[in-house]
């Protein structure tokens, strides 16, 4: 009797001692603190007190795939950006790597996600396919520190109608304070569909002012940011590859208002 009661003591204390292991080894991983926008669903959004989203995700999984762990906190865009740039945060998601942020922020090469901005005006103006030189001229709705691409930030002879959301963005061109409003497809579709009796049928997409690739942008004063920069390079290179970033893209194809 007593060899086997020896043997289920040495089991039950191999399993502590397993047990203890892996606890340790999750206290210990490295973890960083990443800022994402608080209102720029379904990308990135605070919902019930936590930041979710599709890029949240993406983010979450490539660098978990490389050993880390991230804390998420949630800002407006302008804020996030203030606070990378000063060096009090290490990095702000979702940037285009435009001439606007290359200057002060430090990339990534491999993108989050790629996605559209596109020209939206009422329903009720007269049919014509836009780019963002037909901006020239017009009151177009942009909204508070969010970037165009190239094409948009460039151009002197757009008027610039800034809303503090995309929400306002959308409300100000029903209103006719701009010609046209400059908002994300699938930002667009969340509004429209959370937002029915408002907006149902009040929108019509004219074109598409830039297709671009979405970053994290780093802090170019925070000593870590480069190393931090490959190894979301190397992890979304390991979801892509592996099948995750897929699983991701279903999930969050079509959410729900």
């Amino acid at each position: 009797m007593a060899r086997p009661l020896l043997l289920r003591l040495i089991s039950v204390g191999l399993t502590l001692v397993f047990a203890f292991a892996v606890t340790t080894r999750i206290a210990c991983a490295e973890t960083i603190t990443l800022m994402g926008e608080d209102d720029w669903y379904p990308y990135s959004a605070q919902k019930n007190g936590q930041l979710r989203g599709f890029a949240v995700d993406v983010i979450e999984s490539a660098y978990a795939s490389v050993g880390l762990q991230v804390n998420f906190v949630a800002a407006p865009y302008a804020r996030c950006l203030m606070l990378v740039k000063s060096g009090q945060q290490l990095g702000c998601f979702d940037s285009l790597k435009d001439v606007t942020l290359t200057p002060d922020f430090l990339f990534h090469k491999e993108p989050i996600f790629k996605a559209m901005i596109g020209i939206y005006a009422k329903s009720d103006q007269p049919e014509s396919r836009l780019n963002a030189a037909s901006l020239s001229g017009h009151k177009v709705g942009l909204t508070h520190g969010y970037t165009y691409g190239d094409e948009v930030e460039k151009n002197p002879q757009i008027v610039r109608e800034i809303a503090p959301s995309d929400l306002s963005n959308f409300r100000k061109l029903l209103r006719g304070r701009s010609d046209y409003s400059l908002v994300y497809t699938r930002i667009a579709d969340y509004l429209i569909a959370t937002y029915p009796t408002e907006f149902k049928d009040k929108f019509k997409l004219l074109g598409i002012a830039v297709e671009d690739k979405l970053y994290v942008s780093f802090s170019k004063k925070q000593p870590d940011a480069e190393r931090y920069a490959n190894l979301l390079d190397k992890g979304l290179s390991i979801i892509r590859s592996n099948g995750t970033y897929q699983k991701i893209e279903q999930k969050w194809r079509t959410p729900a208002p």
